[in-house]
């Protein structure tokens, strides 16, 4: 094993390795356990020696706890520079194995909307501590992000942050495209001063997939000639979900939450982190994402059917559970306590069967009586004055139009008498000019009446009844519906191997031809997180790729299937088996809760049809009214 010096003097061994990337490996320390050590490859050492004794001499370590910044520098017998000793950082997950739906499943299985938020939260607070020791995260993105199993977030690669002590700033020399903001992208990084207004586009971008089911915020499909990639869209400031659809030209994946299901202010929030530079600004800092997501937090409602879903109270409903219905799958783990006895629903069917219904409705002309002091309107007087008018114009015109035919010109005659019979005609047809009214005034009472019968009588009673006849049928039958589901499972135990194995098989870890970074970000925004998702629909669907990209991506799964080893002795997944009896639970909370509602609805409803009888409503008074207004001024 090899031995290495820390600054503080002390010799320490190197344990296994805890992970390896391009700069180098992280190891164990045999002689301090909570410590780790980056020791870096050959020839990366030099890089970094001035920015992390910089950080080592100004003990930034003590000044965040979010971050695992240099302890002390290491160096060989020789006292060549290798590397740091760094706080070390267990049982925490990479954040994109959070933000997927199908990786969150495998990597933290019971964590739910409250666990996303509560982790946006703490990554919010995390880089606010960070640009209060003074530095700029720079390579903002999803590899450097930790979060445990209790939504604690941390961060690594700290000797990648831009650091300036005294008068000499350590720039950050790298970056993701797809989390650096409009204005720098494409700039040399070795050549720029980031600042932490940088950091908060790349901030906003992690916090949207957190909270959008691992979507990218400019990832969806461009309304114009052409497809459009992520960088090309950053630059260009196309934030898919915006509202301002016609200077973005763009609009989401299918399947993805609304932008205001958190909230106006989240949404204004996204809106104003994502604006084309040229309008931008200041973006959300970090320190105010924290406040604004403690207050969604503080404001959240519990979804009655399911409680793994949250929702803000001035939502009218939960937006997870109609998601979830369109896309046809979970996204949550289901919280139901799938062993609670089922409830007894046979007293009150009983009680929903036997509850009297309201009697017929009377008539109701009769019920709202003669309507006293109705006198024609205005419209009717005129237009029988002008018929009154006409009619005495009329026998002038007629004696005219005789004393023409008999002495001046027969043509004439004829002429002046034809016009006034058209004249006079139109001018005595008060039906005629009253027709529309009549018949709108005739098809208002008639909707009304429909309304008010069903209302204040038994058909609106009843079909309620039905409908909860129904739900108690519905009910009775989920104990039988699992076990055929089960059954289902157990023939299908060769299909659900092949599944799971499919799904370990993640696209961000693949290597595939002409896939990189911002392709498997596009693919995962349009919901392609594995093997087996490339196999249940067309990967063509997704902007970008064509019939050769995709065939790429199709042949990479074909590859992972053809790995598959089927195992008759495995027993059925049961992950699967758990899956279908949340299901069952979820239906049977979701009956149960309606059901135990019912006879206080329908109390409800026959109280109502009761007061409906004694007192006609007023759009039924009206309706009325209107009708016989008509009626008179056509008589």
């Amino acid at each position: 094993m090899k031995t290495v010096t820390s600054s503080d003097g002390r010799r320490l061994t190197l344990g296994s390795v805890i992970g390896k990337g391009g700069e180098g490996a992280v190891y164990h320390i045999a002689e301090a356990p909570d410590l780790a050590a980056k020791i870096y490859n050959p020839g990366k050492a030099h890089e970094r020696r001035e920015k992390v004794a910089a950080m080592v001499a100004d003990t930034l370590h003590r000044r965040s706890d979010y971050v695992a910044f240099p302890v002390d520098t290491l160096t060989s017998p020789s006292g060549e520079f290798l590397g740091f000793t760094m706080k070390r950082v267990t049982g925490y997950k990479s954040v994109h194995d959070l933000y997927g739906p199908g990786s969150r499943k495998v990597e933290f299985p019971t964590a739910d909307l409250k666990f996303l938020l509560r982790s946006a939260i703490n990554l919010s607070n995390a880089v606010a501590s960070i640009h209060t020791t003074g530095c700029v995260i720079g390579d903002i993105n999803h590899s450097g992000i930790l979060v445990s199993d209790k939504a604690m977030v941390s961060l690594i690669d700290s000797d990648s942050f831009q650091y300036r002590s005294g008068s000499t700033t350590y720039r950050c020399l790298v970056g993701v495209a797809e989390y650096t903001p409009q204005e720098l992208q494409g700039t040399q990084f070795d050549r720029v001063d980031r600042t932490p207004n940088h950091d908060n586009f790349g901030l906003a971008v992690l916090l949207f997939q957190l909270l959008f089911l691992g979507r990218h915020p400019f990832a969806g499909k461009f309304l114009g000639k052409g497809d459009m990639d992520i960088k090309t869209a950053i630059k260009d400031g196309r934030f898919a979900y915006s509202s301002q659809k016609a200077q973005t030209m763009m609009e989401p994946p299918p399947f993805v939450p609304a932008l205001g299901d958190y909230g106006d202010n989240v949404r204004k929030a996204f809106e104003d982190a994502f604006r084309p530079s040229t309008q931008a600004g200041v973006r959300p800092t970090a320190a105010s994402w924290g406040i604004l997501l403690k207050a969604v937090e503080n404001d959240l409602a519990s979804c009655p059917a399911d409680k793994s879903h949250a929702y803000p109270r001035q939502l009218t409903g939960c937006p997870w559970c109609k998601l979830e219905r369109t896309m046809g799958r979970s996204l949550f783990p289901a919280q139901f306590s799938t062993g609670a006895p089922i409830m007894d629903i046979g007293q009150l069917l009983t009680a929903i069967k036997t509850m009297p219904a309201p009697v017929r409705a009377p008539d109701p002309e009769q019920l709202i009586g003669p309507l006293l002091g109705l006198s024609r309107s205005a419209a009717a007087k005129k237009a029988r004055r002008e018929r009154n008018a006409a009619g005495a114009a009329g026998v002038v015109a007629t004696v005219v139009a005789l004393y023409l035919m008999s002495t001046v010109s027969g043509f004439w005659g004829v002429a002046l008498l034809i016009g006034v019979i058209v004249v006079a005609f139109r001018s005595m047809d008060i039906k005629g000019r009253f027709a529309t009214e009549l018949s709108g005034a005739k098809s208002g009472w008639e909707e009304q009446r429909k309304i008010w019968e069903s209302n204040a009588g038994p058909g609106t009673f009843e079909k309620r009844r039905n409908h909860y006849v129904d739900l108690a049928s519905a009910h009775a039958i989920l104990p039988q519906k699992e076990r055929e589901r089960l059954a289902i499972l157990e023939q299908k135990k060769r299909q659900l191997q092949l599944e799971k194995h499919m799904e370990s098989h993640r696209i961000d870890r693949a290597k595939i031809p002409r896939v990189g970074r911002g392709r498997k970000a596009t693919l995962e925004s349009y919901g392609f997180e594995n093997a087996w998702d490339v196999q249940q629909r067309p990967v063509t669907n997704v902007p970008g790729f064509g019939p050769s990209l995709a065939s790429e991506v199709e042949t990479w799964a074909k590859t992972v299937e053809r790995k598959f080893v089927f195992n008759a002795s495995i027993p059925t997944d049961p992950a699967a088996v758990q899956a279908v009896k949340n299901d069952i639970a979820k239906q049977r909370t979701e009956l149960e809760r309606e059901l135990t509602k019912a006879p206080a609805d329908l109390k409800h409803l026959a109280d109502h049809a009761s007061a409906l009888r004694s007192t006609p409503p007023q759009a039924l008074v009206d309706a009325y009214k209107r009708l016989k207004q008509v009626e008179l001024d056509v008589s």
